[in-house]
């Protein structure tokens, strides 16, 4: 059985940042699902074209005539409906409702400080064409150039207000392993997704020591025989 994943990347094919297909991969891993994750860039738009939209993820479901899928949490929650006999990303409506919400604060507060961090190094690993899609889109949608996005200050900024962010799953990940428990749900992956973003990028980012989300993280990290942590990172 393999299904394909449509992940983007620069213009290092290997390199794999995007916050969204990295919920999706990982959301793959959890139900033992074999798959290739295809590289992507921004401007490949004909390659998805059969989506009927232009932003990756995309799955692609080989066993089941070819179904396309595209979107992160309907990747997730198709997942669950077409493999039910595999490990649940969300194993009933509580869970859905807790990784629904966890992905709200996700998408509305954490990506806030990683946006100075991540921003203009992510321009950075494009390729020409890639750039001034890039450049275009993002400075249109944040009203100003990725420079002052990602100043030396904005950046320290986003670092003192990424911890503080993190603050609070700290309560959560100090009692438990994972946002989900004892083992990692959907929610899991929705934030480390979000914070592989910067990971991938930024070989000398980390964060917060002696946190109850650092140590979580490194959890992550490791999951699937070090999955996420043996995915090639840009060079410094």
């Amino acid at each position: 059985m393999t299904l394909k994943l449509y992940d983007l990347c620069g213009s290092n094919a290997d390199v794999r940042f995007s916050p969204f297909c990295w919920r999706s991969k990982m959301a793959l891993k959890h139900k033992g699902l074999d798959f290739d994750a295809v590289p992507w860039r921004f401007t490949d738009k004909d390659a998805i074209a059969f989506s009927g939209q232009g932003r990756v993820p995309v799955l692609v479901d080989t066993a089941h005539d070819d179904k396309t899928v595209s979107d992160s949490w309907s990747i997730a929650t198709y997942l669950d409906e077409a493999y039910p006999d595999r490990p649940m990303l969300m194993k009933d409506e509580a869970a859905r409702a807790a990784a629904k919400t966890i992905q709200a604060w996700t998408d509305g507060l954490l990506f806030v400080p990683l946006r100075p961090i991540a921003v203009k190094r992510v321009w950075d690993l494009l390729d020409p064409n890639d750039q001034t899609y890039f450049r275009e889109t993002r400075e249109a949608a944040l009203k100003q150039p990725l420079e002052e996005v990602s100043s030396e200050a904005a950046i320290a900024d986003g670092y003192k207000k990424l911890g503080q962010t993190l603050r609070t799953i700290e309560p959560t990940l100090t009692d438990h392993a994972f946002l989900g428990g004892a083992e990692p749900f959907y929610g899991d992956y929705v934030v480390f997704g979000t914070l592989m973003w910067a990971h991938a990028i930024l070989p000398n980012h980390s964060l917060d020591a002696d946190t109850a989300s650092a140590a979580w993280f490194e959890r992550m990290l490791d999951l699937y025989g070090g999955y996420a942590r043996n995915a090639p990172r840009a060079a410094a």
